[in-house]
């Protein structure tokens, strides 16, 4: 197939690929563990997922927010580091194009990234919206809730609406919200939780996550091969119960699965109503985009008009949204 474009969006916990024809892909990967291992992971996945399916890129369109990783001393560094260890990947496997999208919505050669380090940082946003923009809603209001971070990004036009470019300037204007359905503490949503009548302070640890109390509620699947949460044990319902009891400095001794499942009903409201104060400090929009896995993390005001993006792409793209974004904003390009 000729100038194919894959898409690939390098994260602090995850890789998304997205092919320009529609293939995606999704996998875990800790960059603060292991940053030397991206180059041979990015390989590995690419010949995995695309290129023994006969799926053959020829240029890769590349986001990022890996550079955030606190591996990194500074974003420059993460930005260099990564675009190195990309660059490798793709002379490994005779891919000549590698380019990498800015906030100013212009793709960038493997050299400008050094030279411009805060155009290329946590980009996806900008892509996806850019993307929605031209191709699925002029004017809406695009909220995309990940693993860690929901961005709601304004969108007039078609163009993208705000002048916040860094992640600073996004979270002073609540363009950016540093809560995901998986990863956020526990302790950064709530102060106290109630307990048999008694408000309890929690404890300012990272003994649990807000994934335990989606898992305790069964908004989100068990999994007992997957051993990513606080404590390095499964999730479990069970085991993600002892997890919020010890927010409390109880465990499951003492606290019951319908005693968690009202802690965990505390904690998703209080992640609720945070995500819900920042969109109501933006201008209303008749049209809300909603992209990401983490959509239960929003109250959808009654009456208010929805796309959901996994309706127009499917679930499979959807999850690689940002990656399919650049994926497709390159093939525009270079028509």
């Amino acid at each position: 197939m000729k100038n194919l474009v894959l898409g690939i969006d390098i994260g602090g916990a995850n890789l998304k690929y997205a092919s320009s024809c529609g293939t995606a892909a999704a996998r875990d990967f800790a960059m603060w563990l292991t940053p030397e291992r991206l180059s041979q992971t990015l390989i590995e996945d690419l010949q995995n997922n695309f290129c023994k399916r006969g799926i053959t890129p020829t240029e890769l369109a590349v986001t990022m927010t890996g550079e955030l990783a606190d591996c990194f001393l500074d974003r420059g560094i993460g930005v260099d580091h990564i675009a190195q260890q990309t660059c490798q990947a793709a002379e490994s496997l005779s891919i000549n194009t590698v380019s990498f999208y800015g906030v100013d919505g212009c793709f960038h050669r493997p050299g400008e990234t050094r030279d411009n380090p805060d155009l290329i940082a946590a980009a996806n946003w900008h892509a996806l919206a850019n993307f929605i923009g031209r191709e699925i809603a002029s004017d809406a209001l695009l909220i995309d809730i990940g693993s860690t971070t929901t961005d709601i990004i304004p969108i007039r036009g078609q163009k993208v609406a705000t002048n916040a470019l860094t992640d600073y300037d996004r979270l002073c204007e609540s363009t950016l919200v540093y809560i995901g359905c998986r990863r956020t503490p526990v302790c950064s949503l709530v102060s106290a939780l109630v307990f048999q009548g008694i408000s309890t302070p929690v404890m300012n640890e990272i003994f649990a996550t807000i994934d335990d109390a989606l898992l305790v509620l069964g908004h989100t699947a068990e999994d007992v091969n997957d051993s990513g949460t606080a404590d390095g044990k499964p999730r479990t319902r069970p085991l993600a119960a002892n997890r919020l009891a010890r927010m409390i400095g109880l465990d499951r001794r003492t606290i019951s699965i319908n005693d968690a499942t009202a802690l965990a009903h505390q904690i998703l409201s209080a992640a609720m109503q945070q995500i819900g104060k920042a969109i109501d400090r933006l201008e209303h929009h008749d049209i809300w985009v909603l992209s990401g896995h983490g959509e239960l993390l929003i109250a959808i005001p009654e009456g208010q008009t929805t796309l959901r993006l996994a309706d127009h792409l499917g679930a499979e793209v959807a999850r690689c949204a940002p990656a399919y974004a650049v994926a497709k904003l390159k093939s525009t390009e270079n028509r």
